[in-house]
């Protein structure tokens, strides 16, 4: 231990970097309410052109893709079902399978099979995760004069591709107005002539519009690189240039059909405060902090309604993700604070020392910093588990550094020297210290290696940040908090061992504990038998406590959801929502009305 006082300077820049480093890693860490959750399961979408029956659809879609991909590696449970314009066949893989590999596999295989099912049916895997469910990042309205219509142009026109650009925007949706349609109208004699059916040209016209298609892979190195396609049309001559079928020469679709370039009827409408308006829809990339790229984009839609104001078009922000997520992280974190004050408070209260509890304070911010590393390493967000494992680990790895300190100080008070005091303080006391905190750590490691996926994804989250938290704690209480104390005592001259001395003899709360301790040693049998009856009283307690009911959730939105009975038109629809608009509209407290409709069902 003699090494803590002879290399302070070491032991002072491994700390500082280690936070440091933490720091860096904490601004890397991607930010969510909730881990990413990535189930162990693919599925295949199989979509067929025409009506076919359910014994078709087994026989010459749902079998073969069965048959191809039974020899993959790490299937657990292959399920299927089938209908008479879609099916599905669900791989479930096992838990520990890497998913990026073996959806780069299955699409190998099923990009392979396409080719040999008939052409009626269209081949889609399909990632099953928890984002999927929850990419819609941001919704925006835009409001303008002119008429809608001219509006959503503008909007696809101008506002859609510079919202694009932001790095982390996966697509932005847009909705309401008229939007551009391309109508396919086939020549029946040509058709025949070449011997191509309307199904056919459909299948390909499909084919061709997927996000994106293996196109096999490439080989350089000893290395293997899977390579894909975009597959969407960028234009009308790209859909004219479409091959599809093969006489002396390649027959292309404007060959065959008439291609004509509209609109398409309206089928839903947007509103603001009454005003017409077009709804987009930001979806988010996957790995993309969330946080940051709503601020983001809050900063672009500031620039663009500067950009365009001469243009009268505005955007309005109706709902953010991001936004939300950050207030509930915040809460959590400040919750968090607030714990670790008040056990520095009631630290404070048993101490009577401020300089003895700054120093014991020294070790919240530089664990939890330097935990940021393992959550980097391990590749873990920081997301309300792990925040709240942080939460729990912090009322826990101050009882390391209290042990070291008082120890040490107890020494100090019998008269050791500051560089003797801290280098046996420390010895006496580190193997009680180190087993106490494997005992807790030892808690948490079967969560971590759990075989059932939702254990291990609570296990993870939770027991990482627990663990590698009371982890640096331990090692900030044997190495620098014992640095630190020696400095400190080594400026102090001798009269401050009287102050030891009462502190450790004369303090109320110790004598109150050593009668409180005399008065159970005497009488053993009441005490136990006081013990158990709290303990069942508790217990009575805990299951007394309603626990089916949630608090309500405090919002600054009220959501009127309008259904409509079946075969209902849009202009019905909105009649109705424009009469719950007029009643609304004095509400002295409402901030803004918008207003999504639909055919049979809008949304206020």
């Amino acid at each position: 231990m003699d090494f803590i006082i002879r290399r302070k300077i070491f032991i002072s820049m491994l700390f500082i970097a280690s936070t440091l480093l933490g720091y860096i890693s904490y601004k890397q860490l991607k930010m969510e309410i909730f881990p990413d959750a990535e189930l162990p399961m693919l599925y295949v979408r199989v979509s067929s052109v025409i009506e076919v029956t359910p014994e078709y659809m087994e026989q010459k879609a749902i079998i073969p893709i069965e048959s191809a991909i039974s020899a993959l590696e790490n299937i657990e449970q292959i399920e299927s079902t089938a209908g008479n314009r879609s099916g599905a066949v669900y791989i479930t893989y096992e838990t520990r399978t890497d998913l990026k590999y073996a959806y780069l596999k299955l699409d190998e295989k099923i990009s392979a099979l396409r080719s040999e099912l008939p052409a009626e049916f269209t081949l889609q895997v399909v990632k099953v995760d928890l984002q999927t469910t929850s990419n819609n990042l941001m919704t925006l309205q835009a409001l303008g004069s002119g008429g809608v219509d001219l509006v959503r142009n503008f909007v696809d026109q101008k506002i859609v591709p510079e919202l694009e650009n932001i790095d982390g925007v996966a697509a932005v949706n847009v909705y309401g107005g008229k939007q551009k349609s391309v109508d396919i109208i086939l020549n029946r004699s040509a058709c025949e002539a070449y011997n191509i059916t309307p199904s056919r040209v459909r299948n390909i016209l499909s084919r061709n519009m997927n996000v994106r298609q293996y196109a096999g892979t490439i080989h350089e190195r000893g290395q293997r690189y899977f390579v894909y396609l975009d597959a969407e049309y960028q234009n009308i001559s790209q859909i004219e240039d479409l091959v599809v079928g093969m006489g002396r020469n390649p027959v292309l679709l404007k060959d065959i059909a008439e291609i004509i370039h509209g609109v398409k009827e309206e089928e839903s409408i947007s509103r603001v405060n009454g005003k017409d308006a077009v709804s987009l829809v930001i979806v988010n990339d996957a790995q993309s902090n969330i946080i940051e790229l709503s601020q983001e984009i809050r900063k672009s839609i500031r620039e663009l309604n500067k950009k365009y104001l001469a243009f009268d078009i505005e955007l309005i922000i109706q709902e953010d993700a991001g936004d939300s997520m950050e207030k509930n992280i915040n809460q959590i974190i400040h919750l968090a604070i607030t714990g670790g004050m008040l056990a520095i408070f009631f630290l404070w209260v048993f101490l009577r020392n401020i300089r003895l509890v700054m120093i014991i304070a020294i070790a919240i911010p530089v664990s939890v910093y330097t935990a940021f590393n393992f959550f980097y390493g391990f590749n873990i967000s920081i997301n309300s588990l792990t925040l709240i494992g942080i939460a729990l680990a912090i009322g826990m790895l101050l009882d390391n550094s209290v042990v070291v300190l008082e120890n040490i100080y107890r020494l100090r008070a019998l008269g050791y020297p500051p560089a003797k005091a801290a280098i046996q303080g420390t010895r006496e006391v580190w193997r009680s210290i180190v087993a106490a905190t494997l005992t807790t750590i030892a808690v948490f490691l079967p969560f971590i290696f759990s075989s059932n996926y939702l254990v291990q994804l609570l296990g993870k989250h939770i027991g990482v940040s627990i663990i590698s938290t009371l982890t640096v704690s331990l090692i900030i209480s044997l190495l620098l908090i014992p640095m630190v104390v020696h400095i400190i005592l080594s400026g102090r001259n001798d009269r401050k061992r009287e102050t030891f001395r009462k502190i450790s003899l004369d303090s109320r709360g110790v004598r109150l504990y050593l009668f409180l301790l005399k008065t159970a040693l005497r009488n053993p049998g009441p005490t136990i038998i006081g013990g158990l009856i709290l303990f069942f009283v508790t217990i009575m307690a805990s299951m007394s406590v309603s626990v089916n009911h949630l608090t309500e959730l405090e919002t600054s939105q009220v959501r009127l959801m309008v259904t409509m009975p079946t075969g209902s038109v849009l202009e019905k629809t909105d009649e109705v929502i424009q009469s719950m608009e007029s009643a609304l509209a004095d509400l002295e407290e409402k901030d803004q009305i918008i207003s999504n409709i639909g055919a049979d069902q809008a949304e206020v």
